[in-house]
């Protein structure tokens, strides 16, 4: 895991520690597919209708999946990263689109983070 190093380091986004929130998930063919439980009532009641209960999910690919399944609660995004980028042609790229991710599941409500302890914290245990 990461360590901070200084107090400026604490507000680097790439040193934060994401956490997955969202347990109705599971991995097919190397490919994640998170699941979710419908809310809207028009939708309930048309799967009411027809006699169906309404379903919703959403398949990752395959840098998403992966990105997914290395979110433990214990590697921070830096380490996310690197771990991606082994083999990789164009790891700046990487790093853009996996930021980017993270940001989107966060503000969906799928991942929290939690900050990276720094040196002095570790040291003190």
């Amino acid at each position: 895991m990461s360590k901070l190093n200084s107090t400026n380091d604490k507000y680097n986004f790439a040193l934060y520690v994401p956490v997955i929130k969202h347990d109705k998930w599971e991995l097919v063919d190397n490919k994640v597919i998170l699941h979710f439980t419908v809310k809207d009532p028009v939708r309930i009641f048309a799967g009411w209708l027809v006699k169906k209960s309404p379903k919703t999910q959403l398949d990752f690919d395959e840098l998403c999946s992966k990105v997914w399944c290395l979110i433990d609660g214990n590697r921070s995004i830096y380490d996310i990263y690197k771990e991606m980028s082994k083999g990789s042609s164009n790891p700046d790229d990487e790093l853009r689109r996996l930021i980017t991710f993270i940001k989107y599941c966060s503000k969906r409500g799928w991942v929290s983070f939690k900050e990276a302890k720094t040196q002095e914290e570790n040291e003190a245990k």
